[in-house]
């Protein structure tokens, strides 16, 4: 068994990630987050106190491992339509297979539960509605895309298509989450692209 300080919380909040992603956290125990990091139960419960403190720790982990994944993408992409479509591509990264897209979403309600959790992902998912926006009035001054009524509704829609798109995915098994979430929010701004 390791010693305990030898691990860093990083590493461990990594593993701890990946197990909520593959069990999910209603069966996400300190047993075996401790079996996966080769520690002791007792170590994990002295670093993060409790399960609640440990999955507050993941949920800032996962936020901004997000935010990471969503900065890379938007930066490499070269137009603000494809930049939207990235962040969304971004944001779904770790659902790979159906299970942890299921676990995932768990988890997510299980933030919408907690209110240090929720305050964590409402602040994100904000920052994220502002940044939508301004890539819709960007392709808008672009000329890429024309006669947008209200940038931050429009914003909204494409947020609401592209969680749906998880969903639908997951429900179909049509196309890769990827492409699923590429065609739907394509499809909702067609009507504001110029001919």
């Amino acid at each position: 068994m390791a010693r305990p300080q030898s691990i860093p919380d990083q590493d461990i909040l990594a593993e701890a990630y990946e197990l909520l992603m593959e069990v999910g956290p209603a069966k996400f125990t300190f047993e075996r987050l401790a079996a996966k990091v080769g520690l002791v139960q007792t170590a994990l419960i002295r670093r993060f106190n409790s399960k609640r403190g440990l999955l507050l720790a993941v949920d800032r982990y996962a936020l901004e491992l997000t935010n990471k994944a969503v900065f890379e993408a938007v930066r490499n992409t070269q137009s603000p339509i494809e930049a939207i479509v990235a962040q969304f591509v971004a944001e779904m990264n770790y659902a790979t297979t159906v299970e942890r897209f299921a676990n995932g979403q768990e988890f997510l309600l299980h933030d919408f539960r907690d209110k240090e959790l929720y305050d964590n992902y409402r602040l994100s998912f904000e920052r994220r509605h502002l940044q939508i926006a301004q890539l819709l009035m960007k392709a808008q001054q672009e000329g890429l895309l024309a006669g947008i009524g209200n940038i931050n509704e429009l914003a909204r829609q494409l947020e609401m298509i592209a969680h749906g798109a998880g969903h639908v995915w997951a429900m179909t098994g049509e196309f890769t989450i990827d492409e699923c979430i590429r065609r739907y929010v394509t499809l909702t701004l067609r009507p504001y692209t110029p001919n």
